[in-house]
């Protein structure tokens, strides 16, 4: 019989799914059944919930069509807040551009397949990306960078008002009314050859996983929160327009749910009702993506329970939920954990090596800084000033605290430059789940609600009783208060 153990394992993975070995171990979960019926092109979720391990799955694993993901990690926003539409409403200044975009990324996707060189549709699409950008395979970052667009009767002549196009420049003045409507009949003249040429070799998909948007966005302004609107809405026109075709395309996005919640316009309710899918996790998924690894990585078919002894923690706890209540219930504050844990056990020279009581504990310390530094990410680029009310949280020394203590505490650290009122600041600390604050039920009990676990629950204005979020208590150096 196969002993099982924790010496030889180096790690659970790695935290970043980008730099994970996530396709020998990928969890097949509700989002990713709803984004392989194609319905959906919009994923919602928090940082570390996984969007990036859907991309690399329906992107890399070989199995959905032809596919790829599009990294927007460094991508030129400045050049593209420039290629604006003057001649449409504001909320769809930015429509234009990103279909342009998408259909020269699809042409860039099936002529890289290396499928049909000698027909018609492959070589005007070749021809076209030769000229304006020297390859077939042009970086996103390029794309809108050409101040004019070369047309030519090898490539294409869309018309407008019956006049043929010889060339759509991307640089236009503000008040100029025709770079959406000349632009928009290059994007469809693209479009036509992509699809007639998917249908020609039998590819049933094409799909494009736009990851990353956060690594530039992080903060938005109104240049961005309308491209922002302008990439959902081109998304969405594309896929209607090509609903009747043999070959799917499938444009996906991938979205912190935070800047979602920032974007305001007339579809957005329609969107979210019938084709965004959430990312959520909860103690039974959680568990089951953690035994994926298990039996992966350690022994075929061996789970969670074959790796920790039998002892209970403290108030006859188990190990795993120890270790859930100090996550945001994402994969990667989990993996963390557990390498940390592992770190500590690896102390030990038992054979075989299993988690004990004492390799939990001794892993919140480090983990809580892991915890502090993933805040930091979320929440500076909305506010710069955040750690004046962590550290208020930690003068009160409790991990549960009254709203009069954090009031003393909080504007004894303010600094001038910090504009956060009271309210603001208690309301920003739950809205990324630092606290949570006291529920009382109609039968006398009470209970925590914390935005990560029940967004539901909305923000209290007038609650009074706090408790700052476990996965902080080591860091912030707080003590668990004494029961009255």
């Amino acid at each position: 019989m196969e002993v099982i153990t924790l010496r030889n394992l180096s790690s659970f993975g790695d935290v970043a799914a980008e730099d994970d070995a996530i396709l020998d171990y990928f969890l097949s979960t509700e989002a990713a059944k709803k984004l392989e019926t194609r319905e959906s092109f919009l994923v919602l979720g928090r940082k570390g919930s996984g969007k990036t391990a859907l991309v690399r799955h329906f992107s890399e694993s070989g199995t959905f069509g032809l596919a790829r993901s599009l990294n927007l990690r460094g991508y030129p926003w400045n050049v593209h807040a420039q290629r604006i539409d003057a001649g449409a409403s504001q909320i769809e200044a930015y429509v234009a551009s990103w279909r342009y975009l998408i259909c020269v990324e699809l042409s860039a996707l099936l002529l890289s397949a290396g499928y049909a060189k000698a027909s018609s549709e492959s070589k005007v699409l070749t021809q076209f990306l030769n000229d304006n950008y020297g390859g077939v395979s042009p970086d996103l970052g390029v794309l809108l960078r050409p101040k004019e667009l070369k047309l030519s009767k090898a490539s294409f002549e869309p018309t407008v008002l019956g006049n043929k196009l010889g060339s759509v420049s991307l640089e236009r003045s503000p008040k100029d009314t025709n770079f959406g409507i000349e632009l928009d009949a290059l994007s469809k003249s693209i479009l036509g050859n992509v699809v007639s040429l998917a249908e020609r070799i039998g590819v049933d998909a094409l799909s494009l996983h736009i990851d990353e948007l956060d690594h530039g966005l992080a903060h938005l302004d109104d240049s961005k929160r309308l491209m922002l609107v302008g990439l959902i809405l081109a998304v969405r026109s594309l896929r209607i327009e090509t609903r009747g075709s043999r070959a799917s395309i499938n444009p996906v996005i991938y979205l912190r749910s935070d800047l979602w919640e920032e974007l305001d316009f007339s579809d957005k309710n329609k969107i979210s009702q019938t084709h965004t899918v959430n990312i959520e996790w909860n103690e039974h998924s959680l568990k089951a993506l953690v035994d994926e690894r298990v039996s992966a990585r350690i022994a075929s078919r061996a789970n969670w329970d074959d790796i920790i002894d039998s002892d209970l923690m403290r108030g006859s706890q188990p190990k795993w939920n120890h270790i859930l209540a100090r996550t945001f219930l994402r994969p990667r504050d989990v993996i963390k954990y557990l390498n940390e844990a592992l770190y500590e056990a690896k102390a030990r020279n038992d054979n075989p090596l299993l988690y004990k009581n004492k390799d939990i504990v001794d892993a919140r310390e480090a983990y809580s800084s892991y915890l502090k530094k993933e805040l930091d990410d979320e929440i500076l680029p909305h506010w710069p000033y955040w750690e004046e009310a962590l550290q208020a949280c930690s003068a009160i020394s409790t991990i549960t605290f009254e709203k009069s203590a954090f009031i003393s505490e909080y504007n004894a650290r303010r600094s001038e430059r910090n504009e956060t009122g009271i309210d603001e600041a208690l309301e920003l600390l739950y809205s990324f789940s630092v606290i949570g604050y006291e529920r009382r039920s109609g039968y006398g009990g009470s209970s925590w609600a914390f935005h990560y676990s029940d967004p539901q629950a909305g923000w209290d204005r007038s609650a009074t009783r706090f408790k700052v979020h476990l996965g902080l208590k080591e860091y912030a150096k707080l003590r668990e208060e004494r029961a009255k």
